[in-house]
């Protein structure tokens, strides 16, 4: 898998030639979910791979733990997005959503988080390489069983 994700992002646009996120932020997209630790981790989710950092802070001040509400930037934020990742990659989710991968995020560490089906959307890249990933196979194959 490891080679197919690296392939995916080894095509990075310079900076200037990045377009806009295909699907523009929507503050609201979660609006109908039922509140709780995973509705405000999507909606984190989704603000960090817009680069949205005030609707990122405000997702995070709803999260247990002081880190994310409390990160002074973007990218202390999406430090403290990959722990909250951890927690909430252990717990059961719902159907339409799965585990994401990138393999160059934390200088080629990887980190992985929860996110809806469809494209990647990358929180800790953003629009510098929002496509930058895939979903892990294994979980693919349990959410088809």
């Amino acid at each position: 898998m490891s080679a197919l994700v690296l392939q995916a992002c080894a095509e990075d646009p310079s900076f200037d030639d990045i377009p806009a996120p295909p699907q523009p932020f929507d503050a609201q997209r979660f609006a109908d979910m039922e509140a709780g630790l995973f509705k405000s981790y999507l909606q984190l989710q989704d603000a960090l791979a817009h680069d949205e950092f005030a609707a990122a802070q405000a997702a995070a001040k709803t999260l247990p733990g002081p880190a994310a509400g409390s990160a002074a930037d973007i990218t202390a934020l999406r430090v403290a997005f990959r722990e909250l990742s951890d927690g909430v990659i252990a717990r059961h989710r719902p159907e339409g959503f799965g585990v994401a991968y990138c393999p160059m995020a934390f200088d080629n560490e990887g980190a992985r988080w929860v996110q809806s089906d469809g494209d990647v959307s990358n929180p800790y890249y953003g629009a510098a390489m929002l496509r930058c990933g895939a979903f892990e196979e294994d979980d693919v194959a349990e959410s088809d069983g």
